[in-house]
């Protein structure tokens, strides 16, 4: 490009800058003398290319329309690169052939544009600091065309050196903060996770320690709590046996006051025993067992009074045996204590049924012996009389009916229930205990009545919520099911049994996590047993639905190592099953196979083992046909209607090339299931392998009628076609296909029309 001499000398002055910043005296004097040679050397060079430039242009040359075109893509590639010296030189040459080549000359404003914009971009980093010349003067009317565009292009790219110089030192301190900014941040980092990580520690520790002693508190106040029942039902029982105590008592004062009235002296003696029994009393109540003994000795020795009435006797001696089975009945004695009171009460009583054969407390003292002994036949006999000598004690009836139920008289057990709760129906045990007879005889209804009937009388009989509970979730009443249970639990924290049972209610009413909640509280207060296996297969089985498949997979593993305690092969079995399912949905499948056959070991029928199993065998690459059809066979010959037998059968047999067999399976678990399409679109597929294309397209037909929208059923239909020589009928079906679905594998429909020849 060319431009006015006094112009450039004036842009050139503008990028001069003096070392020394002026403070040099003689900086100026020298300067201008550098200045003046370098001008001189200026004027010579810029001559020297002028006139160079005006000989090579009027040599006229041209150059072909080819490098014309290599020269244009040249400068715009420099052009596009920042080289725009180079790009404007490349454009001068091809300007000196041809100046009015108005594509060359628009190219090279752009070029001369975009270098300035460039220019401007980078001017803070391109001023360089000069050595000062001085500039002799130039008369400012001199006007000489001249082309600048190799000087001003030496000097631009110098320039741009030392620019792209500064910026890649610039570059260089900005990468290096940055890394070292990038390391302390990594360090940060590494210092917060550390933090972090031992925060989590600490959190988990302590929470460990707060459960810990929480679930510590919780046994002991579960523990508190069952103790807390057991003494509300012994004081009942002795409430009872008080009032039954008193009753008696009465009984006997009227008879002895009726005696006493004979005479004086027969009134005296029965003073004087009635005192020798009211002493052995209080000694018994002392716990001064020999010294009760000793009085009730005394007393005997008195006996029989004057009048010789053997009733009197015998009411003494049941008194006194009453007394003593009472005192052995209560806590703290030791085994042999206990005997030795036992003992001497049976003894008593005895006499007291050879002076009298219907001294009903006798008999129920007897009865209870002989119920502790386990001696049924007999407790049951002595109970019997004890009812039939007086109709009224509810307790000998709640004793029979007891004895009735231990010995499985289901029937007798309820009626002496009933009577007992008819005869006092504040006695919330005949209560529980008629419910419990009653779930015997099937009579549900009935019991759960019993069971609500008890709970009115005492709020918080455990057991009798347990047994609604249980009711409950016979009738898929989960939800109070769930209600009864944990009134349980809120009774006794640690009742296992209301633990897992509830979790299970919890489980069918769809509550995962209070399900898996009651089996984890279950196992922590469990120690290795068949309970403890169960609930952990329970567990597993939740955690599965829940999708926690490793803790439902760690959960299964423990009920698998505890299989030992499961003493039924068959329950063995489902436990290993279960574990072997929960490895092969979580991908662990070669540990899933060996599992599998285990369960085999202990249940050689276990269908569902050899369904899985065969299936992947199946799954192999290739698949284990071989194999997966004899397990597959075995299910069908032990149960032929089994639809996984079938359908599996098929597909093996298919694989096989077994086309005939493949298509019977196939055939029969359609049958068994006529509403699966998969497997009549794999009955189509068999019939197609077994070249029966009639049968086939058939199929197909029937599939497409189910299934309007089975693209790949047109496809393959079309292919049957084929196959079959109706090339109208294939084309037919493409069409269809191509027309409600074109991009369904395209490539492949298009294939199939182009090859049609009709």
């Amino acid at each position: 490009m060319k431009y006015k001499l006094e112009l450039f000398w004036d842009n050139l002055k503008n990028k001069i800058r003096y070392r020394d910043g002026g403070s040099n005296k003689n900086g100026w004097k020298s300067g201008m003398k550098k200045a003046a040679f370098f001008g001189g050397g200026v004027l010579v060079v810029l001559l020297f290319v002028f006139l160079g430039l005006r000989s090579c242009s009027g040599k006229g040359g041209s150059i072909s329309k080819k490098e014309y075109e290599n020269t244009v893509k040249l400068a715009e590639m420099y052009a596009d690169k920042n080289e725009f010296d180079r790009a404007l030189s490349l454009l001068d040459k091809l300007l000196i052939n041809n100046p009015k080549d108005k594509k060359i000359l628009d190219l090279f404003d752009r070029t001369m544009a975009k270098k300035k914009e460039y220019e401007v971009l980078s001017s803070s980093d391109s001023e360089r600091i000069y050595e000062s010349r001085e500039i002799q003067s130039v008369n400012p009317n001199i006007s000489v065309d001249i082309d600048t565009s190799e000087l001003s292009s030496a000097m631009q790219s110098a320039l741009e050196k030392q620019s792209r110089e500064n910026q890649k030192a610039l570059e260089k301190a900005l990468a290096e903060q940055n890394r070292q900014s990038a390391e302390n941040q990594k360090s940060l980092k590494r210092a917060l996770e550390e933090q972090s990580r031992q925060n989590q520690k600490n959190q988990k520790a302590l929470q460990e320690s707060q459960k810990a002693m929480a679930d510590l508190m919780e046994k002991q106040a579960a523990n508190e709590e069952a103790l807390r029942q057991k003494e509300a039902e012994r004081r009942e029982a002795e409430k009872a046996q008080e009032e039954q105590r008193k009753k008696e008592e009465e009984k006997r004062k009227k008879a002895e006051e009726e005696l006493a009235k004979k005479n004086a002296k027969l009134k005296s003696e029965i003073e004087l025993v009635n005192e020798k029994v009211r002493m052995g009393k209080a000694s018994l109540a002392a716990g001064n067992y020999d010294e009760a003994m000793s009085y009730f000795n005394e007393a005997k020795s008195h006996l029989p009074v004057s009048a010789g009435e053997p009733e009197f006797s015998a009411s003494k001696d049941s008194e006194m045996a009453q007394a003593i089975f009472d005192a052995a009945e209560k806590e703290g004695l030791s085994k042999s204590e206990r005997a030795k009171l036992m003992s001497q009460a049976v003894s008593l009583a005895e006499n007291a049924i050879k002076s009298n054969p219907k001294d009903a407390a006798a008999h129920n003292i007897l009865g209870s012996d002989a119920f502790d002994k386990k001696d049924y036949n007999k407790a049951l006999e002595e109970f019997k009389k004890a009812v039939l000598y007086d109709s009224n004690n509810y307790l000998s009836f709640y004793n029979l009916g007891k004895t009735q139920y231990i010995m499985k008289k289901y029937s007798e057990a309820v009626q002496s229930f009933s009577t007992s709760c008819r005869l006092n129906g504040t006695f919330s045990s005949s209560r529980y205990n008629l419910g419990l007879a009653q779930l015997k005889l099937k009579n549900d209804s009935q019991a759960l009545d019993s069971f609500r009937k008890a709970i009115d009388i005492n709020p918080r009989y455990e057991k009798a919520y347990l047994e609604q509970a249980r009711i409950l979730s016979r009738r898929k009443d989960f939800a109070g099911a769930c209600s009864s249970y944990e009134k349980v639990v809120e009774i006794n924290n640690a009742n296992t049994s209301a633990l897992m049972e509830m979790g299970s209610a919890y489980y069918e009413n769809g509550k995962l996590s209070k399900a898996e909640d009651s089996y984890l509280r279950a196992l922590a207060l469990m120690q290795p047993s068949a309970n403890y296996t169960l609930t952990c297969f329970n567990l597993s089985t939740v955690l599965f639905e829940d999708s926690k498949y490793r803790d439902a997979v760690s959960y299964a593993s423990k009920a698998y190592e505890g299989v030992s305690q499961i003493s039924d092969d068959k329950f063995k079995a489902n436990i290993i099953y279960n574990y072997a399912l929960l490895l092969e949905k979580t991908g662990d499948l070669d540990k899933a196979i060996t599992t599998y056959s285990e369960v085999l070991k202990y249940d050689p029928e276990h269908n569902k083992t050899k369904i899985n199993l065969g299936v992947m065998y199946m799954d192999f690459d290739p698949p284990d046909a071989v194999h997966a059809k004899a397990l597959f066979q075995s299910v069908y010959d032990s149960d032929n209607k089994n639809f996984e037998a079938n359908n599996n059968l098929g597909s093996a047999y298919l694989v096989l090339e077994d086309f005939k067999n493949s298509i019977k399976h196939f055939q029969n678990a359609l049958k068994l299931d006529p509403k699966n399409n998969e497997v009549r679109l794999n009955l189509a597929k068999a019939y197609v392998k077994d070249s029966d294309y009639a049968n086939a397209k058939t199929v197909y037909l029937e599939l497409l009628k189910l299934t309007p929208e089975n693209w790949d059923a047109y496809l393959e239909l079309s292919k049957v076609c084929l196959q079959a020589g109706d090339n109208e009928g294939a084309e037919k079906y493409l069409i269809y296909l191509q027309s409600k679905k074109p991009d369904y594998k395209k490539a492949e429909v298009e294939s199939l029309l182009d090859g049609l020849d009709i």
